[in-house]
């Protein structure tokens, strides 16, 4: 008996140090200090794209245009880029602009369409009272 719990004090104890030094990797592996974000406003994801001029992946969360434009549709490149290439659709419908969110942020902006009274609700209404205004023309 005495053998077999002098065995399972020392599993224990190996126990104990394998997760002690498990912790210190996650500890060595996570202690890259993060980048702060500052106040985020309306503008902040136009205007962190505009500093980075990298290609960064959009996606127009409007509805189906007679433009061509279709819901869902994912474009990668700089903002400036993405608007450039969609100019037209843009001018016929300028509410298309605002509707042409980043990726990242698809979820948050999604729900933000979806709830009455937010500018993303307004300018996804915008839009389909548009283009019903020029099927009727």
């Amino acid at each position: 008996m005495a053998a077999k719990k002098a065995a399972s004090t020392q599993t224990a104890a190996e126990n104990a140090t394998v997760a002690e030094n498990g912790v210190e990797n996650e500890n060595a592996v996570n202690s890259t200090p993060k980048k702060e974000k500052g106040q985020e406003t309306a503008n902040t994801e136009a205007t962190e794209g505009a500093e980075n001029a990298e290609e960064e992946t959009f996606i127009y969360i409007g509805p189906t245009t007679h433009t061509g434009l279709i819901e869902n549709t994912i474009v990668k490149g700089a903002r400036e880029s993405v608007e450039k290439y969609l100019k037209d659709a843009i001018e016929e419908i300028p509410q298309i602009k605002m509707l042409i969110v980043p990726t990242e942020s698809l979820a948050v902006n999604r729900a933000k369409v979806r709830q009455t009274g937010t500018l993303l609700n307004k300018y996804y209404n915008d839009v389909l009272s548009l283009l019903r205004k020029a099927k009727e023309v």
